[in-house]
């Protein structure tokens, strides 16, 4: 069941203090954050270096930095500033049940197979052989998919768990706190769709489709009571996409092997070069998961 964050439990007079506090909570956290990420870079940094080399292809390692940063972060800030336990973003003891992980992996492989079934159903999706190669100035392409799939979790996994713990996380705990469910649900969701703006070919139609994956994001959240359901539901997506599908995810290419799937049409049906998360299917997919969630408010949750 969805458990009330222990701050909300508080009087009205913490509640308007803490409300007061809020910029400074933010501010404290960015701080933790930029530095902790500046340490971790310095350190990875010659080792994923290293690894590159040994490797004979890019290893970056700012998905992994970003994490580290933004994990010393919540850390800093729960332990040191507001003094509340990880229960608070949805990191209590039973968030980690592999049960609710698996839940949000499922949900975020659904929604994101069922907008590219949509977009190849009306012809607005085509799969083309590739051969080996570079892809729009990408890394070589392997020839085996396992490995390409491999380095694409190593990727894709510690970027969508930072972004988690900042938005679905602490951003949301602290909103949520201030001025209640919804503010935090549209707050946490307009931020994430504003970090996605520095992505390749972002604009309004893009990042209104990241905003309603953020909100379905929450819906996952919320119903299981787990921040990793939505990390996992998060990679899902963006695995399948990288993994699978072979398309760009949020405007970013990736080297793939054998095959690709090509947009037709209009960019604002198909996503274009952004890849089908970026048109309008994929916000009529994620729109519909809103309504059937928040209609059936039991769906997801723990029984």
């Amino acid at each position: 069941m969805l458990s009330r964050c222990p701050w909300s439990a508080s009087t009205d007079q913490r509640l308007v203090t803490n409300a007061l506090r809020v910029p400074w909570r933010l501010l404290s956290f960015g701080v933790a954050w930029v530095l902790a990420q500046g340490i971790a870079e310095s350190v990875l940094g010659p080792l994923f270096g290293l690894l590159s080399r040994s490797v004979g292809e890019s290893v970056p390692v700012y998905p992994w930095s970003s994490l580290i940063g933004a994990a010393a972060a919540c850390y800093v800030a729960l332990r040191f500033v507001d003094d509340v336990p990880w229960s608070v973003m949805a990191l209590g003891d039973q968030a980690w049940q592999g049960q609710r992980i698996a839940r949000g992996a499922l949900l975020g492989t659904a929604a994101i197979l069922g907008t590219a079934g949509i977009l190849w159903a009306v012809g607005a999706l085509r799969l083309e052989a590739m051969p080996t190669g570079g892809v729009d100035g990408a890394a070589i392409v392997q020839d085996r998919w396992g490995g390409t799939a491999l380095r694409l979790l190593w990727l894709l996994g510690p970027a969508a768990l930072w972004e988690e713990l900042v938005f679905r996380g602490y951003l949301y705990a602290v909103a949520e706190e201030a001025a209640g469910l919804w503010v935090a649900r549209l707050s946490s969701s307009v931020a994430f769709g504003a970090v996605h703006l520095m992505n390749p070919g972002a604009n309004v139609r893009t990042t209104m489709v990241v905003m309603l994956a953020g909100l379905c994001l929450c819906l996952v959240r919320e119903r299981t009571d787990s921040l990793p359901a939505a990390w996992s539901a998060h990679l899902a997506w963006n695995w399948v996409m990288a993994a699978v599908l072979h398309v760009p995810v949020s405007g970013l290419p990736f080297a793939t092997p054998g095959y690709r799937a090509i947009p037709n049409g209009s960019e604002w049906i198909s996503g274009g070069a952004w890849g089908p998360e970026g048109g309008l299917v994929a916000m009529l997919v994620l729109g519909g998961v809103l309504v059937v969630g928040y209609r059936h408010r039991s769906a997801l949750t723990e029984t």
